[in-house]
């Protein structure tokens, strides 16, 4: 492969094919693969407060998705027991919430260990603290090397989020 002002030249048994943009394969390749929905699915993490009303997102925090069914870690098992008869409420909230994919269930479960050793959700906070600049400068030397700028962006975007963002305990 040959990389030539952000694009790539794509070589077929010795033969040259058209130049494509790096920017244009890669939301391909996440549709082609289906990551797409998969990806959509995991957006409900991040804007878990925004999607479901305040009941829910006080007692209970999403920990995976796996084939369609969403986990979720509820505070104890009285709000456990009490979120089950609101159960198909919450689905229905959810999958409106999703453009490209739907979830086919929800399961509850209590904190693995002690109930004193669980962190409710209520006590919870995502903390959005700046990396420091010579971090941010260093990574940013780093991706000089990609050619595309909208990649280039794109990928500091992703990695200054990963830096910044801190889920920690608060007061109870």
């Amino acid at each position: 492969m040959q990389w030539e002002k952000g694009k790539r030249m794509v070589m077929v048994a010795g033969k040259k094919r058209q130049k494509v943009s790096l920017s244009s394969v890669l939301p391909e390749i996440v549709r082609s693969q289906g990551w797409e929905k998969q990806l959509e699915l995991y957006t409900l993490f991040s804007r878990w407060r925004e999607v479901v009303d305040e009941q829910f997102a006080t007692y209970t925090w999403p920990q995976k998705v796996d084939r369609g069914v969403l986990w979720l870690e509820v505070e104890n098992s009285s709000w456990l027991q009490q979120l089950q008869y609101q159960k198909i409420e919450l689905l229905a909230t959810l999958n409106h919430a999703l453009r490209l994919s739907r979830l086919k269930d929800i399961r509850m479960v209590l904190p693995s260990g002690s109930a004193e050793k669980a962190v409710p959700a209520a006590n919870l906070r995502l903390r959005f603290i700046k990396p420091d600049q010579e971090k941010v400068a260093a990574f940013r030397r780093q991706v000089e090397t990609i050619a595309d700028p909208e990649c280039r962006e794109a990928l500091f975007r992703l990695w200054y989020l990963d830096q910044a963002c801190h889920q920690e305990k608060s007061a109870p």
